[in-house]
Parts: structure tokens; C-alpha cells; sequence
């Protein structure tokens, strides 16, 4: 039996990117990789950076330099650890941490984690990807789903991103800039997704979203769905408690 592929995300920054890893997670299980608390166990550390807290980019090189040293003791063992920088300051900063972070082999925007496991076969035969298009397909018709499993181990509550992106482009935001342009999520497939949440105990979702209010979606009759109808939708779903 194959020995299970360890991995250890940190996160830093809002509640999107806490979202964003148990993505990461739910995708790199089919993929033969289980969660660990401990860096110096991994096969695989993801960084999902913020680009929006102050001195973002420099505290993602110094967690870098740390790595670098437990990645050089891991291979001392015959062990190799891969390191991927996901979220906005890879989007933001993709080349520079490629030039000035060899020891990095991915680098991930946040609309293109879906491809980690091509990615990283890439980084395994030896050479180092750098992914921060903007995708012409939503990243979420490509997730799976998360397991049964793992959704009772989150608890009763959950982060769900309803929406992506902003069309705003206010002064000094960069969201536009490292998430995109809005993208709002199927409405039916949203629903089926927070079904799936409920059926195996989440009692309470938080929507997420860098612009929640401008969510909007035609359903299967033709009607524009808004955050409003969505919530109602929500509402009807057995044993869901409570919507934030």
C-alpha cells in the first residue's frame, strides 16, 4: 500500500484564503495527499499568501528562507519537498518570487489552483511552473467536491465563496488586480454544493466574496437570481441553521 504524501498550508490573510485551502486540500486528495500540522513532515508546503495586509511580499520571503532550510533537510534524508506560493501575492508578484525564490517550484494565482496537481508533476520532473493567467473557465466547475469525511472534520460551520472578483477598480485596491473580474457562481450548482454541506452536519455557511452584494446568476428559467432570491434558496435547504 502506498504510503500517503503529507501536506502542510499555511494561510494567511482573510477568510476567502482559509476557504481557498480547504480547496487546495479537497483537490490534492485524490491525489494520494493528507493534511499534516508539521513543515518538516511535508512532502508538499503551500503558502496561500494575502497581497492585502502590510509588508505582504517580505513576509512571504522570509517564510521562504525558513523553508529553504527544512526543504535542504529533507533532501539530506533522500526526501524532496516541493513548495508552492499560491494566492494574490503569487498572482501579484509571480515572476519576482520565481527570480528571487529558487527554492520555490509553483507558483499559483488564486483562480488557478484546480491545476496543482499538473503543476506539481511539472515541478516533479524538474522543472518549476508559474501560473497566474486569468482563466477563461471557472476554476470551480473543476473542483471536486469535498469529502463526507472532511466536511465533518471542518465542524458545523463553513466558509463558502459565493462570488469572486471585482469590477470596482477603487483607488489602492488591488483585488481587481489579483482576483479578477466578478465571477458569480451557478446558482444550482452553488445550492447542491451547500446541500452537500448540510447533509453531513454544517448547520451554518458564511457567503464569501470580495463583492457578495453584486452576486447574480440566471437560473434554469431564465430569471436573474440575486443575492436576495439566492438567500431565500438557502434558507430552504434541511438543516441548514443559519446564513451569514
Amino acid at each position: 500500500m502506498t504510503e500517503p504524501r503529507k501536506l502542510h498550508i499555511k494561510s494567511y490573510g482573510c477568510q476567502m484564503n482559509v476557504y481557498d485551502a480547504q480547496r487546495m486540500v479537497d483537490t490534492l486528495a485524490p491525489e494520494g495527499f493528507v493534511e499534516t500540522s508539521r513543515v518538516d513532515d511535508a512532502d508538499l508546503v503551500i503558502l496561500n499568501t494575502c497581497h492585502i495586509r502590510e509588508k505582504a511580499s517580505e513576509k512571504v520571503y522570509s517564510e521562504l528562507g525558513r523553508l529553504r532550510v527544512a526543504k535542504d533537510a529533507a533532501a539530506l534524508t533522500g526526501r524532496q519537498m516541493n513548495i508552492v506560493v499560491a494566492g494574490c501575492v503569487a498572482q501579484a508578484e509571480g515572476n519576482e518570487i520565481i527570480r528571487r525564490a529558487p527554492v520555490v517550484d509553483v507558483v499559483v494565482g488564486p483562480q488557478s489552483y484546480h491545476h496543482l496537481p499538473q503543476l506539481l508533476a511539472q515541478a516533479k520532473a524538474g522543472g518549476r511552473a508559474l501560473e497566474t493567467e486569468f482563466p477563461i473557465l471557472d476554476k470551480f466547475g473543476f473542483l471536486p467536491p469535498p469529502k463526507p469525511a472532511a466536511i465533518r472534520a471542518r465542524g458545523i460551520s463553513s466558509f463558502v465563496t459565493v462570488q469572486e472578483g471585482c469590477d470596482k477598480f477603487c483607488t489602492s485596491c488591488v483585488v481587481p488586480y489579483t482576483r479578477g473580474s466578478e465571477v458569480s457562481r451557478p446558482v444550482a450548482k452553488f445550492i447542491d454544493d451547500v446541500k452537500r454541506l448540510a447533509d453531513n452536519g454544517v448547520r451554518e455557511i458564511t457567503l464569501l466574496g470580495q463583492n457578495v452584494n453584486a452576486y447574480h446568476w440566471l437560473d434554469a428559467n431564465g430569471r436573474t437570481v440575486g443575492l436576495g432570491e439566492l438567500c431565500r434558496r438557502l434558507g430552504e435547504i434541511p438543516g441548514l441553521a443559519r446564513i451569514r
